[in-house]
């Protein structure tokens, strides 16, 4: 017993620690990329330009990465046991309009597996769909529902519909922390 709890307590703790510095870094990331470009609209110099460039290199590192990783995430995915239902609803080209007439409010994330913000955002997703009760989350994959990607007039990855009774509110191009996604939702 005192074996078990020497080997298995410290990676186990380690394990959760190197989660959350994942999370503080990916919101980091994520935080850097949206300022720099939002500083970079508001007023070019060449501060502005270097952050910008810099964050563009990110997303084309973290484009890189995800393609990479891509075949292994899949067979993960594969061979992964399903713990719990999951409350984010798959949407596709058919079932797009069946999903909209039956909630209120909508949230829609257009993504892709080879997109590097889109893996980031990923698990933000998911937990923003597990606390959040009064909105219904739908991911469509934007390389197999390139039909619906037309009729919404998506041009960037991630990109975020809030839709509320059938009607788009508002939208957003790029990734979100947790803390953006939530305002994104709830204040409108």
């Amino acid at each position: 017993m005192v074996t078990f709890f020497t080997t298995w307590v410290p990676i186990f703790t380690n394990s959760i620690s190197i989660g959350i510095e994942f999370m503080k870094l990916r919101n980091q990331i994520i935080n850097f990329q949206n300022s720099a470009e939002k500083e970079f609209n508001e007023k070019k110099n060449i501060l502005t330009c270097i952050k910008f460039l810099l964050a563009l290199l990110l997303f084309f590192g973290s484009t890189i990465f995800a393609g990479l990783t891509l075949p292994f995430r899949v067979l993960i995915k594969q061979f992964s046991k399903k713990s719990k239902k999951s409350k984010v609803y798959v949407g596709h080209n058919q079932n797009i309009d069946e999903l909209l007439k039956k909630e209120e409010l909508v949230l829609i994330d257009f993504w892709a597996e080879w997109c590097g913000p889109c893996v980031m955002m990923n698990s933000v997703i998911k937990e923003f769909s597990e606390v959040s009760q009064h909105i219904k989350v739908i991911k469509i994959n934007a390389d197999m529902n390139m039909k619906t990607l037309k009729r919404f007039n998506v041009r960037g990855l991630p990109h975020f519909l809030l839709i509320a009774n059938g009607k788009e509110i508002k939208r957003h191009a790029g990734p979100m922390t947790f803390k953006d996604l939530n305002e994104f939702c709830f204040n409108p």
